[in-house]
């Protein structure tokens, strides 16, 4: 048993964003304290590069955890191959009403309608500019739209815009649940003109910049078939650099037990674990394997990592396991990550991305 364990009787009592504001401000003010006992080990075989940028694991936190960019120095202690920030919004909001975040104890699963909550552009830079030069892991930088915003691309190009330089990949996130109309962004009628404006930007960016920072898209579970091959289509076409797959579900046919599964807002977790990894598939066939995927959803053991990399993920993220396994759990899914690729017979992570689709 691990001193998390040990901890979470206690933790469980407290209301689950009272208990995640309090994580984070352990990670912030006290980072040596809460990192005393992590492990960072490094594995040759989990090593990889993408996008030109050096991932020493392929397991990594997912956006959401750390949305003001506050703890990703002490993250990085726990052994992340990266870590992801935000989401960030041009201006500070508060977000929706509380009660917003619920812990499925039954299912190992968190609802969340939190809404984007977070304290804008100018105080995430200003964190941002504090670890610039000290964080030795690549950073993503998760951003998206005020909720009342009506034209979308007036906020996420001045975002990509301030942060290009700073981050080691962007990523668009137009899949939340909990911001109105947010996902309609991913019809494919306004789409193609959004990707091309956003890949636009970029390329001004990068030609300006003379750095080529990789600008991500993160889409929803609850596609249909037939929007995801759509969207697919969209992104090779705009030349938009990778996918997140997938954001959290508002599906609840998903045998839950739990009291409070009726509620409104985001799902992830354990229950979201193979219905990502059947969007992740798709998406992995709709782009033929040509862009890099990052698979998100479900993932809480090495077992885990490792299916959804067969089923097209280059990386990983987690987010909700941490809630019932604390961080402890990065250096256990590396060390068993690493074991069953050598007991399969394979000497590096690329080698089974999308195994189980050729």
């Amino acid at each position: 048993m691990n001193l998390y364990q040990i901890c979470r009787p206690l933790i469980f009592k407290m209301d689950p964003e009272v208990a995640h504001n309090a994580a984070i401000n352990f990670l912030k003010f006290c980072p040596k304290t809460a990192t005393l006992f992590a492990l960072n080990r490094r594995y040759e075989n989990l090593q990889q590069k993408l996008w030109n940028i050096d991932f020493a694991n392929p397991i990594g936190m997912a956006a959401g955890f750390d949305k003001n960019a506050e703890a990703a120095l002490a993250l990085e202690k726990f052994g992340f191959g990266f870590v992801e920030v935000g989401t960030v919004t041009p201006k500070a909001q508060i977000g929706n009403d509380k009660p917003r975040i619920f812990r499925l104890e039954q299912d190992r699963a968190v609802i969340n309608r939190l809404g984007f909550n977070n304290l804008g552009a100018d105080n995430f830079a200003e964190n941002i500019a504090r670890i610039t030069g000290q964080i030795q892991i690549p950073l993503g930088i998760n951003i998206g739209k005020n909720k009342d915003t009506q034209e979308a691309l007036d906020d996420y190009l001045p975002l990509l815009e301030r942060f290009y330089q700073q981050a080691t990949y962007i990523t668009v996130n137009i899949s939340s649940p909990n911001t109105k109309n947010l996902r309609d962004l991913q019809n494919e009628n306004y789409l193609d003109g959004f990707l091309a404006a956003i890949m636009s930007k970029k390329n001004e960016l990068k030609n300006r910049t003379q750095k080529n920072r990789p600008v991500l898209l993160k889409v929803a579970p609850d596609l249909t078939v037939a929007e995801q091959e759509k969207i697919a289509a969209i992104v090779i076409k705009n030349q938009v650099d990778g996918m997140i797959i997938s954001n959290t579900t508002i599906d609840r046919n998903l045998n839950l037990k739990s009291a409070q599964s009726t509620e409104t807002g985001g799902l992830s977790g354990a229950p979201l674990f193979t219905k990502s990894n059947e969007v992740l598939q798709n998406f992995y066939r709709f782009t033929e394997g040509k862009i890099p995927l990052i698979g998100v959803g479900g993932i809480a053991s090495a077992e885990d990592a490792y299916e959804k990399i067969k089923c097209g993920a280059s990386l990983v993220q987690i987010y909700s396991a941490f809630v019932y396994q604390g961080f402890g759990l990065v250096e256990e899914i590396k060390n068993q990550l690493s074991k069953k690729l050598k007991r399969d017979g394979f000497t590096n992570i690329s080698q089974i991305v999308g195994l189980n689709l050729r």
